[in-house]
């Protein structure tokens, strides 16, 4: 096997790193040298491929989203670009991460503080853990039509669909509480009901699973990782959509809003999936479109993943602490065993 070590020294940036108010407004001159510990890259050393080492360029583009992070240690910042190195790149065995602060205002005669630190690759995971609307199937049109329909019956003025977007990942009670400005209760209870009777007539016919995700989880169930999912939707209804797709042979738990007491962001679905397995946290990942399912993870003590192509912006999953970000659902198989 061919070991390789690809070095990418003093990346410059200006960002908003510091403990200093000022130094979190104005900013200051950073560098970020990397290291990175490649296993078997003999495609790249003899048969000059690519799919041997890591792309230059997507590293450097890691690393950018990350200092465009504002941290108030350096050392936090260095943690968080070896972590998604080694969560996004599955050859990356080790990356030794070095963040420098030029001219940092602690009075003294110093050209530089620099924090080193050493990441090892976590161990694959082995349970999936994911969220279904925005990250298995597109759902965003069906919601959003069903969502105008639900408010124009019970006589509301209809949310923009940016809006409704913005809530896809909640309990189906507080998207409707925020979108309609109303207290949860009665009104809210019958928004619910109306909802749910409208999205099995138009909203379930509009869904369609993202691409690549039927094949990935047929790779990933084949590698011995067990597939759940933890969804704001109803038990009945994700089940249901997902034979419809037809993954649902994939599919071993599944944890819906009406199956928890505390709903996402809170970590309670995850647990709940982890007990069932007998999987502790860190054997885990749990991917997400959405702030929410990034922050119920995290607190779940689980790696994590975001997906652009979701509900959320990319820079709303960087900003919950994903620790890396995928383009597609095919990338998942570069992070699982």
């Amino acid at each position: 096997m061919c070991n390789i070590c690809v070095q990418l020294e003093e990346m410059r940036f200006h960002a908003c790193h510091g403990v200093m108010a000022q130094e979190r407004v104005v900013g200051g001159d950073f560098t970020v040298s990397v290291k990175l510990f490649v296993t078997d890259a003999g495609a790249a050393v003899t048969d000059d491929r690519l799919e041997g080492t890591v792309n230059y360029a997507s590293v450097y583009e890691l690393v950018r989203e990350q200092m465009a992070l504002p941290s108030a240690l350096i050392e936090h910042v260095a943690g968080r670009i070896g972590r998604a190195l080694t969560a996004r790149f599955k050859k990356i065995e080790k990356a030794v991460v070095t963040v420098r602060k030029v001219n940092p205002p602690m009075g003294a005669d110093c050209s530089g503080a620099a924090v080193t630190l050493h990441v090892r690759r976590a161990a694959q995971p082995r349970v999936l853990i994911l969220d279904f609307d925005g990250t298995v199937a597109d759902t965003a049109a069906g919601i959003v039509d069903t969502m105008s329909e639900t408010f124009r019956r019970i006589g509301l003025p209809v949310p923009e669909a940016g809006a409704v977007r913005q809530t896809i990942g909640l309990p189906l009670t507080e998207s409707i509480a925020r979108l309609s400005g109303l207290p949860c209760g009665r009104r809210v209870e019958e928004a619910v009901s109306v909802y749910r009777e409208v999205f099995e007539r138009i909203g379930a016919r509009a869904a369609c699973l993202f691409p690549g995700v039927k094949e990935t989880l047929c790779h990933a169930t084949g590698r011995g990782v067990t597939v759940a999912v933890a969804t704001s939707r109803g038990h009945r209804s994700v089940e249901s959509l997902c034979r419809r797709l037809g993954i649902d042979m994939f599919v071993a738990h599944y944890v819906a809003e009406d199956d928890v007491a505390e709903k996402k962001p809170h970590p309670e679905a995850v647990h709940r999936i982890l007990h069932t397995t007998m999987a502790r946290p860190e054997h885990a990942l749990v991917v997400g479109d959405t702030s929410f399912d990034i922050l119920m993870g995290r607190a779940a003590g689980c790696a994590t993943c975001g997906v652009s192509y979701g509900n959320h912006s990319h820079q709303e999953l960087l900003e919950a602490g994903a620790g890396c970000i995928v383009g597609s659902f095919g990338d998942l198989l570069d992070m699982l065993a």
